[in-house]
């Protein structure tokens, strides 16, 4: 009885810590790749390249993950037709999975999105964006993730100077990130 007492306690004390259910708290860095603006046919930008920073907050029982995911980003366009950074924000929904074999896949629900920037002069608001994105990461060390993210979305109308544009803005872009997933609890 002792030594299945003793192996009870010792199976449990070596077990992985995201076995155990509880809130998921995940701060993330990146560096967003190849971003592109489609203005609905009028013009397209594409190879803007910023840093990105967020966070995903949920809740983690086992191998499953859910919850919400914030991210801002600053693209740097200059090499178009851009006079300052496109600043944009996400608000998602996430599911996630880690699999035994230190990877991890996620999709997620982009349900709000807004952005500003400066084209010739002009200053344009981005509005009432939606979308998705679909990542995958690696854990090469503890609590130490990098991920490899797309995503993709629209603008449903955009501002540009004074005047209100009901029309469509594409966007799309690849983020290579680090993040720190912790299961607190």
């Amino acid at each position: 009885m002792k030594k299945l007492l003793l192996g009870t306690v010792l199976g449990l004390g070596v077990m992985p810590i995201s076995s155990y259910a509880g809130l998921l708290v995940e701060p993330v860095l990146g560096y967003t790749l190849d971003q592109s603006l489609d203005f609905s046919g009028l013009k397209d930008y594409s190879g803007g390249n910023g840093v990105s920073y967020g966070a995903r907050l949920g809740y983690q029982t086992g191998p499953f993950q859910i919850g919400a995911d914030y991210l801002q980003s600053s693209i740097d366009m200059s090499s178009n037709d851009f006079d300052e950074n496109a600043d944009i924000t996400e608000w998602a929904a996430f599911v996630g999975f880690e699999f035994p074999i230190l990877f991890r896949g996620y999709a997620g629900y982009i349900f709000s999105a807004e952005g500003e920037t400066e084209i010739n002069n002009l200053d344009v608001d981005l509005e009432d964006g939606n979308g998705y994105k679909l990542g995958i990461g690696f854990t090469p060390l503890p609590f130490i993730d990098v991920n490899l993210e797309y995503r993709n979305g629209s603008f449903d109308k955009y501002k540009l100077g004074p005047a209100s544009v009901s029309r469509e803005v594409d966007y799309e872009a690849y983020m290579l990130s680090v993040s720190m997933p912790f299961n607190l609890f």
